[in-house]
Parts: C-alpha cells; structure tokens; sequence
C-alpha cells in the first residue's frame, strides 16, 4: 500500500466562524413549528378566559408549555370551567350506606373471628352427615297454621369434626338450596331451611367463632328476606326501584292478594315453636311489613327488642340486638325510639357478662374472661354505631352517663368511644380518663381502654383543645410512665403519642423519647418493633417539628439503639430521613445535626449484603444523595470536604453515592475557582485535595464507564484549577479503562473517547513523558480493544478522530482554549519538530486505515469499505492541505470512486460530501479535486 505524506490544512477559526454563521431570523411572531392549527385557534379562543392560578416552575419546558390547551381532554376541562355547568346533588340512600356499613362490619368479623376448633353442623338439608331424629309435639291449632311444616318426625343430620373452611362451604351449600327451593316453589321447604339455620345461633361454642357464624347465618336469612319481599312485591304489582319500593309508595297500592299473601307469611313465622328461630326470622321479613295497613314499625321494633329479654344466653342476645339494630336501620323510619329502647334493655342485662353461671362455663370450655369479653365487640360496636346515628346528643349524653352506672363498664366504653362522634367523645375524655386511672378493673384491661382512648385523641387532634389537654396530661403520662410491662406501655405511647407531641413543648418530647429507651433497655424485642415504628412516625409526621432539636440531641440515637439489629432498624432510620428530606427544604449547617442525620443514614447502609435486591440499593442510594446535596456549609469550603470524606468512607458499597460524591467534589472545585480568581497557596492546596478525593473515589466504583465519565470530569476541572499532576493522572485512569469497556456498548464508546480526544487538544504534555504520549497510549489500548472484540469499525472511527486531533495539534492557534492554562499551541510555539512529529503520526494513522480498506475488499465487505471511503474522504476535505500535497486531492477522487464502484454507498452522504466540495472549489486544491469527480461521475 502506498503511504501518503499528510499536510494538515491552516486554519483561521475566527474567518470560518464569521463565514459559516447561520443567518438568524426573530420568530417572535410566527406560529411554534410543532403547534397544530386547530391548536392555535383554541388557545387563541382562550386568551379571553381567565385562567385558574398556577403554581409556576423554575424549570418549563417549552415544548410543554407551546403544546397546553391542545389536549382534548384539556380542552374539555377548559369548557366545563368556562360554562360552569350546576352539577346536581345525589341524596345518598338511608339502607345501601347502611349496607355498605355493614359489609365493612361483616368483612372485619369474618377475618378477625376465627378457630382452629373442630365445628359441628345440624341440618336436613345436607348430604352425610350422622343421623338424628327430632321429635315435636305439636298441637292442633299450630298445625292448622304451619300446614305443611307440622312434621312429627324429622330426620336431621349432623356434620361434626368440621375445619372453618368447612363450616363455611356447608353455609354456602345451605344458601344454594334455600335459592334452589325458592326457585321451584317449594316455600315451606325455604322456611325450613332459615328455621335450622336460626337455630345454629343457639349454639355459642366454640366462643371464638360464634360472630362469624353470626355474620354467615345473616346472610341467609338477608337472603331470605329479600326473596320474600321481592316476591310479595311482585304478586301485587308493586315495581321496585333498586329492590326497594317507590318513594310514594302507600299500602293502599298493594292488591289484596298480596296482603293475603304477606299476612300468611307473618301467620306462618308466628308458629314457629321456638323463640331465637321466630325472632330471627321475623326480623329478616320485617320489610314486608310495608305491605300491610296500618303497620307501625317503631312499635314491631320495640316489641321485637322485648321480645329478645327472653333469650338467655347474653351472647345471644347481644348479636340479635344487633340484627336487629341491623334491619332496623335500614327502614326508612323518623322514629328511632326503638334504638334507645335497644340499648337500654342492652344495659339492663349486661351484668350476665360477668355473672357466675358464666364463669363457670367458661372454666369448662377453658376461655379467659377477656377474650370472652373480646366477641361482644362487634355487636356492641353496630348497636352504638346505630345509636350515633340518630344524632341526638342528648340521648348520648343520657347513654354514656349510664355506663358508669354499671359495676364493669370497660367493655361498655370500647364501644361508646370507637363509635360515638368524635366532638361528643373529646369533652368525655377527661372524666373518662380520672375513671380509669383510678378504678381498677376485672374485665376489660384498662391498658385496652387507654389505647383506645389514645387513638381516638390522636385521631382529632385539629379539636383536641376540646378534651382539656393540660389536665389530661397530667393524669395519663403518670399512668403511662409506671408502666411495667413493656408491650403494654409501648402500646399506649403508641397510641398517645401524636396528642402528646400537639400538647407538650420540645423539651416534653425528649423526655418522651428518654423514657421509651428506659423501658426497653437494653434491646426491643421483635414484637415490639411495630409499636417502636408508629412512633418513630409519630414523632416525625406532627404538624410542627423542631427537626434541629430532634436531630442535633442524643435521644434519637438511643431510640434507634434499641431496635433489634437487621431491617427493622434501618426501617426506622429510612422512615426519619425520607420524612426529614420531604419536610426540611433549607440547607443543613448545623454539624452535630449533620453528623446524626449521616449515622442514622449509615444504619441504611450497614443493611446492604450480597443478598439485597437493586431496587433497595436504589432507594438507599437515592436518600442518601439527597442528604448530601442538602448540606451546605457556605463558604467553609473545608468543612464541606471534610463532610465528603465522611460520607464516603459511610457509603462504601453505593456505587450512585459514590458517582454523586465525585460530582459533589468536583463541583465544590469549581465553586473555588469562581470566587478566587487566582489561586493562592491555601486554595491550591484545597483544590489539589479536592482532585486527590476525585482520584481516590473513582476507583471504588464498579462500573467501567462510569469511572470513565468521572475520570474526563474530574480532569477537566483540576485542569480549569491549575492542577496539572491530577489533570494528568485522571487523563491517564480513563485511558487505562478502554480494554474495561463491554463491546456492546460500542456507540458510547465512540462518543466517549471522542469527548476525551477533544479534551486532549487542551491538556498540556508531560514534562516528564515523550510527546503526544496520551495519545499515543489511548490508540495503543483502542487497537488493542478493536482487535480482541472484532470491532474495526470502532478502530477506524477513532483513528479518523485521532487524525482531526493531530491536524489541530498543528495550528498555531487552538480553536479553544481553558483560562490560564498554556496548551501544546504555547508550549511548543515555533518548533517545528512537534508539528513534524505529528504529521507524521497522521501518515501512520491514515497508512494504517488504508490497510484497512484495502482488508474490506478482499473480504468482499463492500458495503464496510463504501463507508469508511466516504468517512476518509470527508476527513481529507476538512483537514488536509489538498493544494500543498497533489497526492491527497488523487487520494480523495479514488475514494470516492471506490466508495461508489459496488453501489453499496450511503447517496445521501455521497451527496452531502460533494456538495461540500463545489461550495469550496474556489480554492485550487478542492477546485482540483472537484474537476476529477466531475469527470469521472
């Protein structure tokens, strides 16, 4: 291959700048080039509509902000606010938001009541099961009325060593054939199947799951009921609007017929021999009432509630009084006396929670009386639930001071302070509180009561001044802080805590904070990790935090001591900073508030194994960034460096904190150069040092280009400071990194060495090292990454680039220069053997490419060679003095020739290059080589 003698051409870049400036033309006038016309004219339409008030941003983007209102979704929501259509107001339905209520209730019952006891079932509505024969006496006049119900002898069997899953796939089985009987007439066999289905309420063991069998039986009778008054409703012609009657519905509009048929179904549940059964399942029908003259609803209700005096097992009762609450409430009904009636009869029998016969039967079935206490809750919750609703605080008022009538009230006032208003309860707390405190109580754990009581304040804390807060203060923390046991105590201030943070001073909080270590010392155990977090969340999500008082004193630190070691600590410790970093935007220059905020980030960090997923060193890594870039020292640039090296010897295994470290320093630098124009001894020295961290840091990071990027930043900038030993060490570390580098990545690999050849341009040679050594030493470790990875094309792009390179090392005058720094333009000003040298490694470099090409050929890489013909060709027209050496301009018409020859070229960039060529044949050399092309094509 014939090797050719390279002659950079001489270039005035201030002439090129003047005479390749593109002509400028103001738009303010003229429409966005990406805005549509029908855009145009509905903002235009819109500039007479004054727009809602925005929230402005430092940082718009244009295109955004030349797009708005072109939505068409925006545009709709632009017209509704223009014309401000009235929007009506739904009534919301008495009985759905009482079902919806109760579905709540329902789904909450059936997850916390549960057994792993073995459950029976009787019915003869179930296949298997061990026979049974139930015999009943029944007289002449109830046979008349039950027809075809008066059985004598019916056969009933019994699913015993039933799992709960099995109860309630038997339930469901029952239901199905209640639906199935309905659906092929047979009513009496429906009746019958509600009737057994009542009486499995009779049955109360095993204890713990009797409100869940409560709530499946409703279900079936719910079922029941609606089956019934659907089908009354339609034998008289009564259309139902969402199952209910119309709103201007009367009796009078029911046919007799239908009345027949309601009165035959109350004569029929009227008969039935025992009570629960009867109760249950006329309250279940109590509907269909509405279809019958002269029904007084309130009365049924009350006679219901007396009715009830007769069960004597006051679990029992206590869950029928709660159905009943249940369908009362969702008749459409102003007379709610029934309720209060409800609730006291409920007081009147309440002392058989605690009676002797209770006792004892609770000492055969091995149960503790709390958690005995505990399945009264649900029935009592909807019972004054349905008592608030009435929304007389008078007969409120009337209630809660009856409690205090009773010898145990604990359970009584679960019930009064979870479902009372919130603004009738807070004036109560206090009374309520002293009770507490000084009464001592056999059923309900007091501990549970001021829990309860605690969240409830916790909960209000905007109407909180309503409960007296400096005596309740005083009469709770002394309660609380006597507290021996741990789990009980960490409970409360749980609770307690969000009313006592509103409450109490800075200072408060401290001893707060000092006693809750004192009781856990020396370690949290497991199970108290979840109380210890809601407080750690209690104490950072108040209203107003004094962050510099909770971060800058020693407390904190012991609160987070005392977590067990693992991830339940540094949940703690994530909980604290992510809700510092949302809620503190001002800098951070309080070191001792610094240095806390850094050991409570470092706990995240201690976390991290080899067996921590990414998305947990991403969010680590991503809070531990935003602390750093929220402390700010001012001008104690010092102490800011010293903060750095802390932070990175807390942060070793996050490579992005690391990157951001490198980042921070750097930046850190450059604030240096800034303010002094000229370094002194001090700031020499400090700037060095911020180069050394640089240098240090970078080599702990994993990845290989990203300690490339760091490394060229890191250069530039010690570069702009005058630090030439770090300049040069960081040039020489990204160097090293090129046979690091995935051959995948091939396309960032040309961009980044290309960033680092431009860059070079300006950095100084060596004193000590030959001419051009990075260079040289950079395309050394390119050929040698090419040719291991088969990447020639990567090769030939950066020798392309590194010829550019060596052409601008040749000018007189660099096309740019860093502030007071002497590039190779002033240090080898007028020796002519620099720019011979590096003419002729352009000789090599272009020698070497041509081998290349010549290697296509023989390959039959046509397409290949075409491109590199056309990218050589383009070098020769930018960079080579085509007049000075005839051989080139010869060199450049064959490429392209050759480019050309198999077809197999790029004709848009053929077209691109040569039209380059006839705008610059003014000069002889590309005059020259424009007649050559012109000829041949």
């Amino acid at each position: 291959m014939v090797s050719y003698k390279w002659i950079a051409k001489r270039r005035n870049y201030s002439e090129e700048e003047v005479a390749y400036r593109s002509l400028r033309t103001p738009n303010d006038n003229l429409p966005h080039p990406l805005q549509s016309a029908i855009s145009r004219e509905t903002n235009a339409k819109a500039k007479s509509i004054v727009p809602r008030k925005k929230i402005s941003s430092a940082y718009s983007d244009p295109l955004s902000q030349a797009l708005e209102g072109s939505d068409p979704l925006s545009q709709f929501v632009s017209k509704d606010e223009v014309e401000g259509p009235d929007i009506p107001v739904t009534n919301v339905n008495q009985k759905g938001a009482a079902a919806q209520e109760w579905l709540k209730h329902r789904t909450t019952i059936l997850s916390k009541f549960t057994t792993s006891e073995k459950l029976s079932i009787k019915s003869s509505f179930l296949q298997g099961g061990e026979k049974l024969v139930v015999k009943q006496q029944i007289n002449d006049k109830l046979k008349h009325r039950l027809q075809q119900l008066d059985e004598f002898e019916e056969h009933v069997s019994e699913h015993k060593g039933l799992s709960r899953d099995d109860y309630v796939t038997r339930i469901t089985q029952i239901s199905q054939e209640l639906h199935q009987a309905w659906a092929l007439d047979q009513r009496v066999k429906a009746l019958k199947i509600v009737i057994q289905c009542s009486k499995l309420l009779l049955e109360t063991h095993p204890f713990a799951f009797y409100p869940s069998k409560f709530a499946l039986i409703t279900d079936i009778l719910d079922k029941f009921g609606r089956m019934v008054f659907e089908r009354i409703a339609e034998k008289g012609e009564i259309r139902l609007v969402d199952h209910q009657l119309p709103k201007y519905f009367k009796p009078e509009h029911v046919s007799e017929s239908a009345r027949e048929t309601c009165r035959n179904w109350m004569y029929k549940i009227a008969s039935v021999r025992e009570l629960l059964p009867r109760i249950y399942v006329e309250m279940a029908v109590l509907e269909s009432y509405s279809f019958l003259e002269n029904t007084d609803f309130s009365a049924t209700l009350i006679r219901l509630s007396r009715t009830i005096r007769g069960v004597g097992n006051p679990l029992v009762a206590a869950y029928a009084r709660a159905y009943l609450m249940r369908v009362g409430r969702e008749i459409r009904l102003q007379d709610r006396s029934f309720v209060v009636e409800n609730v006291r009869d409920l007081y009147l029998s309440y002392n058989q929670l605690y009676s002797n016969s209770i006792r004892s039967e609770l000492t055969i079935f091995r149960t503790d009386l709390a958690d005995y206490l505990s399945l009264y809750s649900p029935a009592y919750d909807w019972i004054f639930q349905t008592l608030a609703h009435t929304g007389q605080y008078n007969e409120l008022d009337s209630i809660w001071r009856q409690s205090f009538n009773q010898a145990e009230p604990g359970l009584l006032w679960l019930s009064l302070l979870s479902q009372f208003p919130s603004d009738f309860v807070l004036s109560k707390c206090l009374e309520l509180a002293l009770h507490i405190t000084t009464t001592p109580s056999t059923g309900v754990p007091s501990q549970q009561l001021m829990v309860l009581m605690g969240q409830v304040l916790s909960r209000n804390l905007a109407s909180s001044c309503d409960s007296n807060p400096g005596k309740m203060l005083n009469v709770i923390w002394p309660y609380l802080s006597r507290k021996e046991d741990v789990e009980s105590y960490l409970q409360c201030i749980d609770a307690w805590m969000p009313y006592l943070l509103r409450h109490w001073r800075v200072r408060e909080m401290h001893r707060i904070i000092n006693d809750i270590v004192q009781h856990c010392r020396p370690k949290a155990q497991a199970h108290h990790v979840a109380n210890l977090t809601s407080i750690v969340h209690a104490l950072v999500r108040t209203e107003q935090v004094d962050y510099q008082s909770l971060f800058a004193t020693d407390s904190l630190m012991g609160l987070l001591d005392i977590y067990p070691e693992g991830h339940s600590r540094a949940e703690a410790a994530k909980i604290l900073l992510q809700q510092f970093l949302l809620d503190h935007d001002r800098p951070l220059n309080h070191p001792l508030m610094v240095d806390h905020l850094l050991s409570i980030a470092r706990i995240l960090h201690d976390t991290l194994n080899a067996t921590s997923v990414e998305d947990e060193k991403r969010q680590i890594s991503e809070i531990a960034i935003a602390l750093i870039d929220r402390v700010d020292f001012g001008r104690d640039f010092q102490q800011m460096l010293s903060f750095y090296g802390d932070a990175r010897a807390a942060f070793t295994n996050l490579d992005p904190v690391l990157a951001h470290l490198v980042q921070a320093i750097n930046r850190l630098s450059s604030r240096t150069r800034q303010l002094i124009q000229e370094h002194n001894e001090r700031t020499g020295h400090f700037v060095r040092a911020c180069g050394a961290f640089a240098y240090i840091t970078i080599p702990a990071i994993s990845c290989p280009m990203i300690r490339f990027s760091l490394y060229m930043l890191s250069s530039q900038v010690a570069l702009a400071n005058e630090c030439f030993g770090q300049a040069d060490a960081c040039v020489e570390g990204a160097i090293n990194l090129v046979t690091e580098f995935s051959p995948l990545e091939e396309q960032w690999i040309v961009s980044n060495l290309s960033n680092l050849l431009s860059g070079l341009l300006v950095q100084p040679d060596t004193p000590d090292q030959n001419r051009l050594h990075h260079l040289r030493r950079l395309l050394r470790n390119v050929r040698t990454f090419s040719m291991n990875h088969a990447l020639h094309r990567l090769r030939s792009t950066i020798y392309i680039q590194a010829i550019r390179l060596l052409s601008a090392y040749i000018q007189s005058d660099y096309i740019y220069h860093v502030p007071d720094v002497e590039s190779n333009d002033r240090l080898y000003l007028g020796d002519e053997d620099f720019r011979l040298e590096a003419a002729d490694y352009c000789s090599q470099l272009l020698t070497e490419l041509l081998n290349d090409l010549n290697q296509l050929g023989n390959e039959n890489q046509y397409g290949k060679q075409a491109t590199l013909c056309l990218d050589l060709f383009s070098l020769l027209i930018e960079s080579a003095d085509l007049k000075a050496e005839p051989s080139l301009t010869q060199l450049a018409a064959k490429l392209f020739l050759l480019a050309r020859k198999h077809n197999q070229w790029d004709a848009d960039y053929a077209a691109r290059l040569l039209g380059v060529v006839r705008l610059r044949s003014s000069s002889s050399g590309e005059a020259e080589l424009y007649r050559q092309l012109a000829s041949s094509l």
